[in-house]
């Protein structure tokens, strides 16, 4: 009777140690899987900077404003295919250096109600009458409650797409190099008249 007993208490104690282990492994990919998505999360914000102190456009060479300052909330942030961090004033530059440039850009902008980077691509951009650093007038929401609530504040806000950015950031490139071929044209007539 004593082995019975003692054998019952070891043929028990196998089969709750065998479910445990069971229910180990099973939880054991789940684990894995949120270490995971937590590693791409962080190599994805490790990434991403603040601008310096002195940090200019990569486009327009104009000033970058940082995080804490009020025009701080439109600044734009790229990484290159070598993994440079690129820094620009406004989105529409982000896009004409793309342009430029030839390139494809991983594009990062300001949340405008946290201020924390997000993807150009995730974001809810809102056109409105606003200013900002190069005057395109866009701002980017993570959430669309807030850019509805944005857009209740400003007359005429709407949402619209990135290609509302890029043919803005567009036509004010090629406005830009026009004045500028204009000018250089009126400065050669001015030495020719000299001479």
């Amino acid at each position: 009777m004593k082995y019975q007993v003692g054998a019952t208490f070891m043929i028990t104690g196998l089969l709750l140690a065998g479910c445990g282990t069971e229910e180990k492994t099973a939880s054991t990919p789940k684990t894995e899987t949120v270490k995971e998505q937590t590693t791409v999360l962080n190599v994805i914000d490790a990434r991403l900077k603040e601008p310096a102190k002195d940090e200019r456009c990569a486009f327009c060479n104009m000033k970058v404003y940082a995080k804490d300052h009020k025009m701080g909330i439109f600044t734009a942030q790229a990484i290159d295919e070598n993994g440079k961090n690129l820094f620009f004033d406004d989105a529409g530059c982000m896009l004409n250096y793309e342009r430029e440039h030839d390139v494809k850009l991983e594009k990062f902008v300001r949340d405008h109600e946290t201020k924390q980077w997000m993807k150009l691509s995730d974001a809810v951009i809102v056109q409105a009458d606003i200013h900002t650093p190069m005057n395109y007038g866009f701002a980017y929401f993570k959430d669309e409650a807030k850019a509805d609530a944005f857009i209740e504040r400003h007359e005429g806000a709407k949402v619209v797409e990135v290609a509302a950015i890029d043919d803005k950031a567009h036509a004010k490139m090629k406005m830009k190099m026009k004045q500028s071929h204009e000018g250089d044209h009126e400065e050669k007539m001015d030495m020719d008249a000299h001479q």
